[in-house]
């Protein structure tokens, strides 16, 4: 079925399924045991605290409220936003493991701790976006006008630039 009016709010999702690729780039390289694991490691970084993190902290304040007004229930979308931070404390692992590895200067001893984490957040993230898409993206069509979607839209880009790290 074509969207009625939340097109807009999918297309300004689309970065997020497309880092999904340095996940999967990072966890080929750290298996491998390719000299370029540091850099795709660095990368998948950049996607999980760069752009991912700061997405899922601006759609508590943005998409998740417009869930609760279509429901008529204050939490409904809590569920998602627990994601969230379990998807946060896993980014924070990584990033430890990364730094110990790049610090050694051998990424490989650390392959063990680094593949579950980079697996692990690819088909938690992806299950996450999946799932907001097919549930909370098909009700807020079926209910919000044009320009509501277009709020959430430049809300969620105003509050996901303003809460993503100094690059």
């Amino acid at each position: 079925m074509a969207d009625r009016v939340i097109g807009p709010l999918r297309i300004a999702r689309e970065p997020l399924f497309d880092g999904l690729r340095r996940l999967q780039r990072a966890a080929e390289a750290v298996r491998a045991g390719s000299p370029e694991s540091a850099d795709a490691l660095a990368l998948a970084l950049e996607y999980l605290a760069g752009e991912f993190m700061p997405h899922a902290r601006a759609e508590e304040f943005t998409l998740y409220p417009a869930v609760d007004g279509v429901l008529g229930s204050s939490g409904a979308a809590d569920v998602m936003a627990i994601q969230h931070g379990s998807i946060g404390a896993m980014v924070s692992d990584l990033e430890k493991v990364v730094d110990a590895a790049t610090s050694s200067g051998n990424v490989a001893p650390y392959a063990h701790f680094l593949l579950p984490l980079l697996h692990g957040l690819y088909a938690t993230i992806r299950t996450h976006l999946e799932a907001e898409d097919a549930v909370y993206l098909t009700l807020l069509d079926e209910h919000l006008s044009e320009s509501q979607v277009d709020v959430i839209v430049r809300n969620l880009a105003r509050i996901s630039a303003g809460s993503a790290p100094p690059r």
